[in-house]
C-alpha cells in the first residue's frame, strides 16, 4: 500500500520542516547556551562594579514563572522554607496506575483543553515541566535545593535547583527532576520520568531592554503489562500472595516488550524593549545618600517558541488481550509527533520595579505594591503533525493565527483576565477567555471574596479526529467543543479556600467502553462544592480538602467519585530550643464508589468502563518529618491500612494499589 497522500501541494516545505526536527532542536540550544555566556562575558567586562539596582529585597531567593517575571519585580515570590506536607512528593498518588511515574488520570473532572493545537495526549499532564510552570529566580546570593526519596521496589526520586545572580542584572538557574520505579510488584511495569529545564534572564541597567531564555526537556518512559490477568483472583487471595499474579503481557517477554516513550520539549526566548515616560525617584537614606530610578512604564516584546512532543507505542506481541493487529500481524511500532514554531509580538503597559541599594540599605519604597498590567498580543503558529504505523506515513503542514489580550492589577481589590481568538488554521474560531476578581471581605475570618469564570471553544485534539495505529485506525468528523465554567469562593493567604462551582460541557468528546472517541450532542454539567482548609488547636493540625460533584446531565461520559475526602491530620512540636522542628501524623484518602475509567495501553488512554466499581475505599499512610535549619527529612508507610480495610483497592481495572510500602526522604536548601 503506497503512503497516504499529503492533504496538498508543498511539498518544499513540508521536507523543510519535516528534516528540523531535533537537529533545529539542537540549533536552538548551541544559540540558547551562546547567548547566555556572551550575556555573562558582556555583562562581567561591560557592567560597572557598583549598580544602583539591587537583585532583591530581602536575602532570601524569590522566584516567580516567566509571566509573573515580565509583570515586574512585585510579582516575586520568595522561596518556602517551611515544613509543609513534603511527604506528598508523587503528584499522581492515587490517581495513577497503582505505581509511581505511570499514566494518571483526574479525580475532580476539569474538562478545559490545551489553547490551539493539540495532539491529545494528555496521561503525564500532572507531571509535565513547561516553559510556563519553569520558574526563574531573582538571588542576592547562590541559591541551592537538592531532595531524594527512596522507598520499596527501588522507587527513586531526585530534585535539584541551583540558581546564581552573575550580576544583579543577570541570572541563570537549572532544575532538574527525576522519578524512578526501577521494578514492581506487578512486572514488568518500570516508568522512568526525567526533566531537565535551563533558563536565564539580562535586564538592562537601564531598565529598558530585558531577555529572558529557557528551555525544557521531558521524557517519560513506562512499561505497560495490561494490568493484572484476574481481579476475582487478587480480591480472594491472602494479602502476601496478591503480588505474584500474572499480568495480561509481558510475563514471557523481554523487560521491553511493551513499553511507551513520551517525549516533550520547549525552547523560547522572550524580548522586552521598555520606552514611554521617565520616572524620577528620589530616595533617601540616613545619610542622605540620593539616587534615581528610572521606570519606563510601557513596553514591545517579540517571543519565540519551539515546542515538540512525541508519543511511540511499541510491543512485539502477535496480539493482546484488548485489541487485534490491524497492520503488522507480529510487531506494533506506532508514531505520533508534532511540533509547533510560534512567534508571538505584544504591545503593553507594566510596572517593571526594582529596589534600590543604597549605602548597602535596601530601599523598596519605590515599588509600586499594587501595579496595573496589561498587553495586547498576536501569534503565528506553524505547526509540522507526523504520524506512522508500520508502513504507512502521513504528513500534514498546519498552522494557527490569533490575537489576545491580558490584563491585571493586584491589591485589596484586585482583577486578572485574558481572552484568545483564534483567526485561522486548525484552530479557526477557537477561543478562550477567562476572568478572577477579588475582593477584601471579613478579616481575618473570610479574607478574599472571589469569582471566576472560564469559556472555550475548542476544535478536537488531533488524534481525536484522525488517528492511525497498528491497533486503532478511525477518522472523525467532530465538531468543536464548548466549555463553560463559574465559581465563588473566599480564600486567604494560608490556603484555606470554600465555595461552589458550576461546570457544563458541549458537545463533549470522550473514550467509549471500546476505547473509540465519541461526542455527545448534549451537554454534561456538574456542580462542585469544595473545602480546603488547614484548623490548628494548639499543636494539632486538620488539613482538611473536601469535594463534592454532583452530575447534573449527562453523567456516564464523565466519571468522577461524588465526593473526595484528602485529609492530613498530624502533630507539630519544636524541639531541643527550637532546634528541631518535629510532625507527625495520617493523610486519609477516600472516594465514594464510582464507575471509574479502565486503560487501554496502545494509546495511553482512560475510556468509560461500567463492569467494575471502584472507590469506597480508604487509604491511610503514616508519616512522621522533621526539620533542622534548612534541612528536612520524612519517612512514611503508605497504604498502612493495606489487608484491614479490605482488599477491594483498584485505582483501575486491573491495576491496583502498591501493598503497604515504606518511604524516606531528605531535602536540602543552601543559601545566604
Amino acid at each position: 500500500m503506497a503512503p497516504i497522500a499529503r492533504p496538498w501541494q508543498a511539498t518544499d516545505i513540508i521536507w523543510l520542516i519535516s528534516h528540523l526536527k531535533l537537529n533545529c532542536l539542537h540549533l536552538y540550544l548551541r544559540a540558547f547556551f551562546a547567548a547566555f555566556f556572551l550575556l555573562t562575558a558582556a555583562t562581567a567586562f561591560g557592567q560597572a562594579e557598583e549598580d544602583t539596582a539591587f537583585a532583591v529585597p530581602k536575602a532570601r531567593p524569590m522566584h516567580a514563572d516567566y509571566h509573573e517575571f515580565e509583570q515586574g519585580m512585585a510579582h516575586l515570590k520568595v522561596i518556602d522554607t517551611a515544613l509543609y506536607q513534603m511527604q506528598k512528593f508523587d503528584p499522581g498518588y492515587l490517581h495513577n496506575l497503582g505505581s509511581p511515574a505511570t499514566p494518571a488520570f483526574d479525580l475532580i473532572w476539569n474538562p478545559f483543553k490545551r489553547t490551539g493545537f493539540d495532539m491529545g495526549f494528555h496521561q503525564w499532564d500532572i507531571y509535565r515541566l513547561t516553559d510556563e510552570n519553569t520558574q526563574f529566580f531573582n538571588t542576592q546570593n547562590p541559591y541551592a535545593s537538592l531532595s531524594y526519596v527512596e522507598g520499596a521496589t527501588d522507587m527513586q526520586a531526585f530534585h535539584a535547583t541551583y540558581s546564581q545572580n552573575i550580576r544583579p542584572y543577570l541570572n541563570f538557574s537549572f532544575h532538574l527532576n527525576a522519578l524512578n520505579a526501577n521494578k514492581s510488584y506487578y512486572d514488568p511495569q518500570q516508568s522512568q520520568i526525567t526533566q531537565l529545564a535551563l533558563n536565564t534572564w539580562y535586564r538592562a541597567p537601564s531598565n529598558k531592554y530585558m531577555l529572558m531564555l529557557s528551555a525544557v526537556f521531558n521524557n517519560f518512559q513506562a512499561q505497560e503489562n495490561g494490568g493484572i490477568q484476574s481481579d476475582s483472583l487478587f480480591l480472594h487471595s491472602s494479602p502476601g500472595s496478591r503480588t505474584g499474579i500474572p499480568v495480561n503481557f509481558g510475563a514471557f517477554y523481554p523487560p521491553d516488550s511493551s513499553k511507551q516513550i513520551w517525549q516533550e520539549n520547549f525552547v523560547s526566548a522572550r524580548q522586552y524593549f521598555r520606552f514611554g515616560p521617565i520616572n524620577d525617584v528620589k530616595l533617601h537614606d540616613t545619610d542622605s545618600v540620593a539616587v534615581h530610578i528610572m521606570h519606563p512604564e510601557f513596553f514591545v516584546s517579540h517571543a519565540f517558541e519551539y515546542h515538540y512532543q512525541k508519543y511511540t507505542y511499541r510491543d512485539q506481541y502477535v496480539g493482546t488481550p484488548f485489541t487485534e493487529n490491524i497492520l503488522d500481524p507480529v510487531v506494533t511500532n506506532d508514531n505520533w509527533q508534532y511540533e509547533e514554531f510560534t512567534n508571538k509580538v505584544a504591545i503593553g503597559h507594566a510596572e517593571f520595579n526594582n529596589a534600590v541599594r543604597v549605602k548597602k540599605k535596601i530601599d523598596s519604597s519605590a515599588l509600586k505594591r499594587h501595579p496595573l498590567f496589561y498587553e495586547f498580543f498576536a501569534k503565528y503558529t506553524i505547526i509540522k503533525s507526523y504520524e506512522q504505523a508500520d508502513y504507512i506515513e502521513r504528513n500534514q503542514l498546519l498552522d494557527n493565527g490569533s490575537v489576545g489580550v491580558e490584563a491585571s492589577r493586584t491589591g485589596g481589590v484586585g482583577f486578572s483576565a485574558n481572552a484568545e481568538y483564534f483567526l485561522e488554521g486548525y484552530n479557526k474560531d477557537d477561543y478562550n477567555a477567562q476572568a478572577h476578581v477579588y475582593v477584601p471581605f471579613i478579616k481575618k475570618i473570610l479574607p478574599r471574596f472571589n469569582i471566576d469564570t472560564h469559556i472555550q471553544q475548542a476544535a478536537p485534539a488531533f488524534t481525536d479526529q484522525f488517528l492511525l495505529g497498528n491497533h486503532f485506525i478511525w477518522s472523525n468528523s467532530f465538531e468543536k467543543s464548548h466549555f463553560f465554567e463559574g465559581s465563588a469562593y473566599f480564600s486567604d493567604s494560608a490556603g484555606m479556600q470554600f465555595g461552589v462551582a458550576y461546570q457544563s460541557a458541549s458537545n463533549l468528546i470522550y473514550f467509549d467502553t471500546s476505547a473509540h472517541p465519541k461526542q455527545d450532542p448534549g451537554t454534561v454539567a456538574y456542580a462542585r462544592f469544595f473545602v480546603n482548609k488547614d484548623i490548628k488547636i494548639g499543636h494539632f493540625h486538620f488539613l482538611n480538602s473536601i469535594t463534592w460533584q454532583k452530575p447534573i446531565s449527562h453523567a456516564s461520559d464523565v466519571r468522577v467519585p461524588e465526593w473526595l475526602f484528602r485529609t492530613s491530620w498530624y502533630y507539630e512540636h519544636a524541639l531541643f530550643k527550637r532546634a528541631l522542628l518535629l510532625q507527625g501524623g495520617i493523610d486519609f484518602y477516600y472516594g465514594t464508589a464510582y464507575d471509574g475509567y479502565g486503560y487501554m495501553p496502545e494509546i495511553s488512554k482512560f475510556y468509560i468502563q461500567d463492569k467494575v466499581t471502584l472507590g469506597n475505599y480508604p487509604v491511610f499512610d503514616v508519616w512522621v518529618a522533621g526539620k533542622v535549619k534548612r534541612f528536612t527529612f520524612f519517612g512514611k508507610l503508605e497504604h498502612a491500612n493495606q489487608g484491614l480495610t479490605g482488599s477491594n483497592y483498584f485505582l483501575v481495572p486491573h491495576y491496583p494499589l502498591y501493598p503497604l510500602s515504606y518511604r524516606f526522604g531528605i531535602k536540602w536548601m543552601f543559601f545566604n
